[in-house]
């Protein structure tokens, strides 16, 4: 029972994170310096607009991870599904490891980092941040392209450790996505 809750639990958080990713890669390929100028000329407003409703939905969904494992709501408890509670089933199946450990501990430390813009400006209006206008949630580059491999190997060694295998969600594309709408965004800018 306990075995067959964990992988329906981790199915659960792994089609998050692939989520995550496919956003990212979204963002990414649309939002780059090759693009600037078509977005600018097409829409910049909208396309600004729509940047940073990605960005602010971006840190939300990858806090939403970094959750407890729980939270106490009006004397019953409600099971979160995080990395946390992934970690706490993994280790009451004796499923477990060194490497998921490592993985675990360094992306609740990259959530850590993050929280703050969700939970000051994002998830909450806090009047305080508001007004103080302090950038929250400032991680670097390379911070961020760690968090990005490490879910996809978090992801894995927990694939095979409960018996499900690797599942590579570092790309996205697919008919309709961002690339096609590059596209037919420059034809109608050169015709």
């Amino acid at each position: 029972m306990i075995k067959s809750k964990l992988v329906g639990d981790f199915e659960l958080l792994r089609d998050h994170c692939i989520k995550l990713r496919q956003n990212y890669n979204t963002y990414t390929q649309l939002y780059n310096e090759e693009n600037r100028a078509i977005l600018s000329k097409v829409a910049a407003t909208f396309f600004s607009d729509i940047a940073e409703i990605m960005h602010r939905d971006w840190i939300l969904q990858a806090c939403k991870l970094m959750d407890p494992a729980s939270t106490n709501r009006k004397e019953s408890v409600l099971e979160n599904i995080t990395i946390n509670l992934i970690d706490e089933q993994l280790e009451m199946c004796g499923s477990s490891n060194k490497k998921i450990r490592d993985l675990s501990r360094d992306l609740l430390a990259y959530g850590e980092k993050i929280k703050p813009a969700r939970n000051k400006r994002i998830a909450h209006y806090d009047r305080e941040h508001q007004v103080s206008n302090i950038t929250l949630g400032i991680t670097t580059e390379e911070e961020l392209f760690g968090f990005l491999h490490n879910i996809q190997r978090y992801c894995d060694e927990v694939g095979i450790a409960i018996g499900l295998g690797p599942l590579d969600f570092t790309g996205s594309g697919c008919r309709g996505d961002v690339l096609d709408l590059l596209t037919y965004l420059r034809r109608k800018e050169n015709a």
